[in-house]
């Protein structure tokens, strides 16, 4: 049986978003098979898989789906993950790749009539997409999940939902979004000036 450390309960939430462990060390805790560093992993990036499988053509059900063979095929690579810092983005594709083969798996025949006379491409934004999710993964802490909880959560919670959940007040989610959304431009801008 591998040491299972449970994570210290911590009663100040506002420590508690600073002590939250990082995905590299939930991924070390997982590999030792630590069963609240798996369910810390699983609450952590649940609702971001979701909304990907959705916002890539799944159906609710499909979507559901997709997220639990996400998280298998996160089991199946614990020891070859690499880069431990880009979890989220490697999630985000896993899901993405999912929801693509279950659309083409879903797909009806087409006749020849129904084909479309140009093809376009169903991902035209996709260097867009990946660029704001592998900033969002080194933005990481309070604004990652802020901003997580903001545009991807299927449930769109409101202000009220989201300072509840993050123990904040009310009228602080929106500064704190706007001085978010201004980190992860800078790190997307940072990233662009690395490529060119």
């Amino acid at each position: 049986m591998a040491n299972v450390v449970p994570f210290p309960a911590v009663k100040d939430a506002e420590h508690q978003l600073h002590a939250r462990p990082s995905d590299g060390e939930l991924l070390r805790r997982c590999r030792w098979g630590d069963p609240y560093a798996w369910d810390e992993l699983v609450n952590r990036y649940e609702r971001l898989i979701f909304s990907v499988a959705l916002r890539n053509g799944a159906s609710f059900e499909d979507a559901g789906d997709i997220t639990q063979s996400t998280f298998v095929a996160l089991i199946d690579a614990l020891d070859r993950i690499e880069n431990e810092n880009r979890l989220a983005s490697w999630l985000m594709t896993v899901a993405r790749r999912q929801s693509w083969r279950v659309r083409s798996l879903s797909r009806k025949t087409l006749s020849v009539a129904q084909v479309p006379d140009s093809p376009t491409d169903p991902f035209p934004d996709w260097d867009i997409q990946m660029a704001v999710h592998d900033a969002l993964s080194n933005l990481g802490g309070t604004c990652q999940e802020l901003l997580i909880a903001l545009y991807f959560d299927p449930s769109q919670p409101g202000y009220a939902k989201i300072a509840n959940r993050m123990g904040r007040s009310i009228g602080g989610i929106g500064p704190l979004r706007g001085r978010c959304l201004e980190r992860l431009r800078q790190i997307m801008l940072e990233g662009e000036a690395e490529e060119g």
